[in-house]
C-alpha cells in the first residue's frame, strides 16, 4: 500500500495543512477485478465488459490511460492483491493521479480500508477516485453518492460476508453428501465420473498404499519406509500424478518420498472407505489464512466408497502410530525389536541402544539422560541387549503357556485391566432396570400434576412442589443412569481389549525368537532398574499393550 492506513491517520493530523494543486490533465489507472464467487453472475462483470466500459468513459473525456490493472480471481475482502498494490505503488509515486474502477466492490469490500484508502489516502497525495456506477467521485465531495459512500462500503463488505457464509453452507452440505470436493484426488485413488466423483481405486498407486500401511504395521518408521521407496524409484504423489496427466511437476520438487508424505498417509481415512473433508478452514472471510480444524469439526462419510486397507490393517497402524516407540534403524539397516520401547524406571528417559565391543551381546541399552548428560544426572542402567530381550521372551512365553492351560485366564486379566477392582456386573444390569423404569414412572407423574391442575384439581403451590420433587429425582437418577452406562461400556471395551490381548498371544505359540512384529504388537513400554553391579538382582517391569495402563503418553512423558 502507499502508506500504512492507521499510521497515515495519526501523522494527518499532526502536520500543517497542504495547498494541493487543481488537476487538469488526468493519468488514468484503470482497476479491474473479478472473483470466483462475480464469476457466477455473468458477462456483465467479467474483465472484458469492465474494460470497455471503462475505456469508453476514459476516451470520452480525453483522459490518458497509464496502466490497466487487474486481479483475475481474487476476492476483494483482502488488499494484499498483486494487481492493486501494483496500482497504489504507482499512485505513490506520481505515475497516475486518477484511479478508475466500475464500481466501489471491485475496489475493496473491506469497509475500512476502502474508507481509509478513498477518505484519506488518495486526497493526501491529490489523486482522483472514481467508481463509474456507483458515481462516486472524489472530485465531487457534496454530491448525494458520496454522503452515501460510507453505506455502500458497509454493505459491500456484507455482501462479501453473506456470501462466505453461503458458499460454507453449500460445502458443509456437498461434504455430508459424499461429494469428493478436491482439485487431484488422494494418492491411492481417481475421482470418479458420478455426480459425486466417488473415489475410485488406482491399481498401480494402491499397491503401493497397501505396502506403505504393511511396512508401518510391521513397525518400520517413516523415514525407513520413505527410504524403502526411494531406493526402489517408486515416483512419489506428486511426480505420479504429473506423470499420469503426461506435464512435469510445477513446483520446485526433490522428486523423492519424504517422512512427512509417509506420516500424512498414514492417518488418512479415506483408504479404509471413510470420506473425511472440511479438515481446514480459514479464520474469517477478511482473513484468509488457512487453519488446521479439530479432527471432531471434520465431515466424515463412512463407507463412502472401495478401501484400498482392510480395518484391521488401519486400526494396527494406528496403535503403531500412538506407540511410544519410533522404531529407529541402525546404519546397518536393522530395526531391533525393542527399538524405542525401553525406558530408564529411575529419571523417565528412554533407554539408548549403543554397541558394545562383546561378542555375546553386539549391543546394549543404556539410559538415555546418562548417556547425554552423564552419571550426574543418572546412572548408565545399563543392559546387555540379549539379557533385556531374554528375559521379557520369557515373560512372553509364560504369558502364552498361561492363556493355553489356564481356564480362568480371561477372567484374570480382566481383574488385571480393571485394577484388581471387583465391577459387580449383575448388580449394575439390576440398578439400570430399576431406574430406567423410576424414571419412565415419575414422566408419568409429572404428566398426571399437569393434567390435575389444568383440570382443578390441584392447587399451584402443591403442583409446583411435586414437580420440583419429581424433576429433581428425575435428574438425579438420570446422572446415576449415564454413569451406570458409561461404566457398561467400559466393561465392554476391556472385555474386548482382553480378547484381542489373548489372541495377540496365541498366535505367537511356539515362537523362539523376540521379533519386532511380536515386541510392537504385545509390548507398551519396558522399564529397566538401576544397575548395582555383576550379580546384584534388578528389576525389569513389563506393560503389556491392551491390559496395562500405561504410564506414560505418545510423547515419551511420565503420565
Amino acid at each position: 500500500s502507499i502508506i500504512p492506513p492507521l499510521l497515515f491517520v495519526v501523522h494527518f493530523f499532526s502536520i500543517a495543512p497542504l495547498m494541493l494543486p487543481k488537476q487538469t490533465e488526468y493519468k488514468v489507472g484503470m482497476y479491474l477485478r473479478l472473483s470466483r464467487d462475480d464469476e457466477r453472475q455473468g458477462e456483465s462483470l467479467s474483465i472484458e465488459n469492465q474494460r470497455r466500459i471503462l475505456t469508453n468513459y476514459i476516451n470520452e473525456n480525453g483522459w490518458t490511460l497509464y496502466d490497466t490493472y487487474i486481479d483475475d480471481g481474487i476476492s476483494g475482502t483482502t488488499f494484499d492483491r498483486p494487481g492493486v498494490q501494483r496500482l497504489l505503488d504507482d499512485a505513490k509515486a506520481g505515475n497516475i493521479n486518477l484511479i478508475l474502477c466500475k464500481d466501489m466492490s471491485r475496489f475493496g469490500r473491506n469497509y475500512i480500508m476502502v474508507g481509509q484508502y478513498v477518505d484519506y489516502i488518495f486526497p493526501m497525495y491529490n489523486i482522483r477516485f472514481i467508481a463509474l456506477t456507483d458515481n462516486i467521485d472524489t472530485l465531487n465531495s457534496d454530491s448525494a453518492s458520496m454522503d452515501m459512500l460510507p453505506i455502500m462500503n458497509v454493505f459491500n463488505e456484507w455482501h462479501a460476508a453473506n456470501t462466505s457464509k453461503k458458499l460454507r453452507t453449500v460445502f458443509q452440505s456437498n461434504a455430508r453428501a459424499g461429494k469428493y470436493m478436491t482439485t487431484a484426488s488422494s494418492y491411492g485413488y481417481v475421482k470418479g465420473d458420478d455426480e459425486n466423483y466417488t473415489p475410485q481405486i488406482d491399481p498401480e498407486a494402491a499397491a503401493v498404499v497397501r505396502r506403505i500401511f504393511e511396512m508401518r504395521a510391521r513397525g518400520m518408521g517413516h523415514k525407513s519406509i520413505a527410504d524403502v521407496l526411494n531406493q526402489e524409484h517408486i515416483l512419489p504423489p506428486l511426480d505420479y500424478r504429473y506423470e499420469k496427466l503426461g506435464k512435469p511437476v510445477p513446483i520446485y520438487s526433490r522428486h523423492l518420498w519424504q517422512a512427512q508424505t509417509v506420516k500424512r498417509l498414514l492417518v488418512n481415512p479415506i483408504y479404509i472407505g471413510n470420506l473425511a473433508q472440511m479438515k481446514e478452514t480459514t479464520v474469517s472471510y477478511k482473513n484468509h489464512k488457512i487453519i488446521r480444524k479439530d479432527q471432531s469439526e471434520w465431515v466424515i462419510v463412512e463407507n463412502n466408497h472401495e478401501p484400498i486397507i482392510s480395518r484391521e490393517l488401519w486400526d494396527k497402524v494406528q496403535e503403531v502410530n500412538a506407540s511410544v516407540s519410533r522404531g529407529r534403524c541402525t546404519t546397518e539397516r536393522v530395526t531391533h525389536s525393542l527399538s524405542g520401547l525401553c525406558y530408564c524406571d529411575e529419571c523417565g528417559a528412554k533407554m539408548k541402544m549403543q554397541k558394545t565391543p562383546e561378542n555375546k551381546s553386539p549391543y546394549s541399552y543404556r539410559c538415555g539422560m546418562h548417556v547425554r548428560y552423564g552419571k550426574s544426572y543418572c546412572s548408565s542402567h545399563n543392559i546387555k541387549g540379549t539379557i533385556l530381550e531374554g528375559a521379557i521372551l520369557q515373560d512372553i512365553k509364560r504369558q502364552i503357556d498361561f492363556v493355553m492351560n489356564d481356564s480362568e485366564a480371561r477372567a484374570k486379566y480382566l481383574a488385571r485391566k480393571r485394577g484388581n477392582i471387583a465391577v459387580k456386573s449383575a448388580e449394575d444390569s439390576k440398578r439400570k432396570r430399576e431406574i430406567e423404569k423410576r424414571i419412565d414412572d415419575l414422566g408419568k407423574l409429572i404428566r398426571k400434576v399437569y393434567e390435575d391442575r389444568v383440570l382443578g384439581n390441584l392447587p399451584d403451590k402443591t403442583c409446583t412442589e411435586l414437580l420440583a420433587d419429581y424433576q429433581q429425582e428425575k435428574e438425579t437418577l438420570q446422572a446415576e443412569l449415564d454413569e451406570l452406562l458409561k461404566r457398561s461400556e467400559t466393561m465392554a471395551q476391556d472385555e474386548a481389549d482382553v480378547d484381542e490381548y489373548i489372541r495377540r498371544l496365541k498366535s505367537y505359540a511356539g515362537v523362539d525368537t523376540l521379533t519386532r512384529q511380536m515386541a510392537m504388537d504385545l509390548l507398551e513400554y519396558v522399564t529397566v532398574d538401576r544397575y548395582e553391579g555383576e550379580g546384584k538382582p534388578r528389576s525389569i517391569h513389563i506393560y503389556y499393550k491392551l491390559i496395562d495402563k500405561p504410564l506414560r503418553d505418545k510423547n515419551n512423558a511420565l503420565a
